[in-house]
């Protein structure tokens, strides 16, 4: 009987911690680290003396730089993504960057670096990666995430957007960007998730555009240069599109993404060459005028 009653006095002190541990979460206030990924890894992976046998077997000497136009590059198939699948290249880039994760990678160090500015336990962030659809981006992507998980980072998601090849394309990829960062902000911030956007690795341009849209989000950037002591910080400024000063684009594009140019001249007047030259609208050949995609995206944003 003695027994009986230790082993369930055992049980509901586990249980009493237990759920003094799932409340103390509660109150721990939480935050979501938004990320783009970039190439650092494998810059940093080819500059090392340590592992010529695995950079000459599988020709690594320029993965960095591969662009999106390079067959090797092109996802899911391409020689950079068959090549990353191999178990031996995959545990051996996986080793570098453990070695020190924060000078392998621009996005663990992008990471680290919020902690520096919310000090927090590792377990109460959650990480979203944003990737372009190529392999040198992706091999990174998932490098980050073994290295992430690793160091006690508990969530964390990598987010697939188009590569963006030419003008079209670079269109139709912020267009995902927007649409798919957006969602996942709103959804932390439903959750009471405090954002902060990471605004060291990644390409320029997408880089760039996080950083807006955390503005208009009202969400701090973070941004910390491999020559930096510590971090800087862009605040989150009260920025906000001004809706009334093109209330005349968004009356003449109302109906349809694209419009004939002398349409166009007559509803806009010479306000038009002034909305071709910010790049809010463009010009197609054939005579026809279009409404930038991710401008409408981001003009929802901003009434939000």
């Amino acid at each position: 009987m003695s027994f009986s009653l230790g082993l369930r006095g055992k049980v509901a002190e586990t249980l009493f911690y237990s759920a003094f541990a799932i409340l103390l979460r509660g109150f721990m206030q939480r935050i979501v680290v938004v990320s783009a990924v970039g190439t650092s890894l494998l810059r940093n992976f080819v500059a090392s003396s340590r592992f010529r046998d695995v950079i000459e077997k599988f020709g690594m000497h320029d993965w960095d730089r591969a662009s999106v136009d390079d067959p090797r590059n092109a996802y899911p198939d391409g020689q950079i993504c068959k090549a990353f699948r191999d178990e031996e290249l995959f545990e051996k880039l996986k080793l570098f960057a453990l070695e020190n994760p924060v000078r392998a990678l621009a996005e663990v160090n992008g990471v680290e670096a919020v902690l520096t500015e919310f000090p927090l336990p590792r377990g109460a962030i959650d990480i979203i990666l944003f990737t372009t659809q190529t392999c040198n981006s992706m091999l990174c992507a998932y490098i980050a995430k073994e290295v992430l998980k690793s160091m006690g980072y508990n969530t964390i998601e990598i987010v697939e957007v188009k590569a963006l090849r030419n003008t079209d394309e670079f269109d139709k990829g912020l267009l995902e960007l927007l649409d798919k960062v957006v969602e996942r902000i709103e959804s932390y911030m439903m959750r009471g998730y405090r954002v902060v956007i990471s605004a060291t690795p990644g390409f320029k341009a997408e880089t760039a555009f996080l950083t807006v849209v955390a503005m208009l989000l009202g969400a701090p950037s973070i941004y910390i240069h491999e020559s930096f002591k510590a971090p800087v910080t862009l605040p989150a400024l009260p920025i906000k599109v001004n809706i009334e000063n093109l209330s005349d684009v968004l009356k003449l594009f109302k109906e349809s993404e694209c419009v004939d140019k002398g349409v166009a001249v007559n509803a806009l007047g010479e306000r038009l060459e002034h909305y071709l030259f910010m790049q809010i609208l463009k010009e197609k050949p054939g005579g026809e005028v279009c409404l930038r995609t991710w401008l409408s995206k981001l003009l929802k944003i901003s009434q939000k």
